[in-house]
């Protein structure tokens, strides 16, 4: 539904195959898989232990001597597997989707809307063709009152417009070209190639009882995406790809940083301009050498302390310039290379997101004693809000440079982390989360009495 709503105006109309629609579709969807997973696996969990617990299985398994872990055992496994799962789809499938559902997309988004002429209205999604009927017959073949123009876009800018009484119209077997049969027409031509065309403008004029042409329908068909181009977006690579991107940055911005160094070195005459440091970041320009000897002007003529101070001015306002250049050039750097280190990490913390949600859910589950799809839906949906919410923050916050990205893209896990080791504790110690505050309501009234 998504996808219909957000394209289903640009490709309407079209002539686009059902069946290359729906592929369109089930690309998209492969996308939404890393969503639709932490929301089932919650579901699943509460459901499941919800209906252990409150049927009492729970209980008798553990009057038996078997504990909350070893009841866990078997389905942690099973999430150890799905967690591996996921990140091959995230690191493989998706990338591999997405690109042939952008490059699908654009195919059909340049595709023309499918060849219908309609009475009384020219028709000019053909390249170098515009045809108008006065009228159509029944039968979609007879025609009356046919006007065509025929243009050429090359040096000649040649113009032949043909208009017939009537005619007939039939698309080839191969839907690639269009025949028309013409009857009692007139043809005008332009001799753009004749000498003082601009001034005097001589044509051809040709009377015909019946002709027949033949229009190229070719334009109409696809035209094919470059998938290398696309490729470069960094939601299109895998894991190694978006490395190689990372460490190729690496190589640049420190090319970069040697450039800038060896041009204001020779633009001051200083040997070392820049302090020795292993980081090199636009903050660490600064330090410069220092002339500020008072006798300074005593070794020149007084008569050049003017030119020497408009000198020095203009060298200092040229090498703030280049610097400020510099810094805005590495932000910007950063913050491109940030977006593909928020994918690198996006792979694994979503791929670990499903543990920490199943940790989440079975304990929870185990808790409230509660199963069927009522509660434990309503439950999912709050706690997939909180995920989203926290990721979608940190996320933003990373690739703003506000906070590292890596902090940002496990800011959701780690918080999420916390409340599934505070939720299996209290499962395991089989206590009610707001026991303790209980206890202490119980402890107040005894003493009180």
């Amino acid at each position: 539904m998504q996808f219909l709503w957000k394209y289903i105006d640009e490709l309407v109309g079209k002539g686009i195959p059902t069946l290359a629609l729906f592929k369109l579709i089930f690309l998209s969807l492969a996308d939404l898989v890393p969503m639709a997973l932490p929301m089932t696996v919650m579901v699943a969990g509460l459901m499941t232990f919800g209906n252990l617990s409150e049927s009492f299985e729970l209980v008798a398994m553990k009057a038996n001597g078997v504990s909350l872990i070893r009841i866990l055992r078997p389905v942690f496994l099973f999430m150890s597997v799905l967690v591996v799962t996921n990140f091959l789809f995230l690191n493989y499938v998706i990338p591999k989707a997405n690109l042939e559902f952008k490059a699908m997309l654009m195919e059909l988004r340049s595709k023309k809307p499918a060849f219908n002429i309609d009475r009384g209205e020219f028709y000019q999604q053909i390249d170098g063709v515009a045809i108008r009927v006065g009228e159509k017959e029944a039968d979609d073949e007879t025609v009356h009152d046919v006007l065509i123009y025929e243009y050429k876009d090359d040096d000649s800018k040649r113009l032949n417009v043909i208009h017939a009484k009537h005619g007939k119209m039939m698309l080839s077997d191969d839907k690639r070209a269009l025949n028309f049969t013409l009857f009692d027409g007139v043809r005008y031509e332009e001799m753009t190639s004749a000498e003082n065309y601009r001034r005097t403008r001589p044509f051809n004029k040709m009377y015909f009882e019946k002709q027949r042409m033949m229009v190229d329908l070719s334009s109409l068909d696809f035209s094919f995406a470059d998938r290398n181009h696309i490729a470069k977006d960094y939601r299109l690579l895998n894991v190694s790809q978006l490395s190689a991107e990372i460490d190729t940055f690496g190589m640049r911005m420190n090319k970069h940083y040697l450039d800038n160094e060896r041009y204001l070195s020779r633009l001051i005459h200083y040997p070392s301009l820049f302090p020795s440091s292993k980081k090199r970041n636009a903050k660490s320009i600064k330090g410069f050498v220092s002339l500020s000897k008072s006798d300074i002007y005593n070794h020149f003529d007084s008569s050049k302390h003017r030119s020497m101070r408009n000198l020095a001015l203009s060298t200092a306002k040229g090498i703030k310039g280049t610097l400020d250049g510099y810094a805005s050039s590495q932000e910007y750097e950063y913050k491109d290379v940030a977006l593909y280190r928020s994918e690198l990490h996006k792979k694994y913390s979503y791929s670990l997101l499903l543990m920490i949600l199943f940790f989440i859910s079975a304990p929870l589950g185990a808790i409230i004693k509660k199963g069927g799809i009522g509660l434990p839906l309503v439950i999912s949906v709050l706690l997939f809000v909180l995920f989203y919410a926290l990721n979608l923050t940190g996320e933003k916050m990373g690739k703003g440079l506000v906070v590292p990205v890596y902090v940002g893209m496990w800011m959701s896990s780690f918080i999420l982390a916390t409340v599934a080791t505070f939720i299996t504790s209290k499962a395991l110690s089989d206590r009610s989360l707001w026991e303790r505050k209980k206890r202490r309501k119980k402890l107040k009234m005894v003493s009180s009495i």
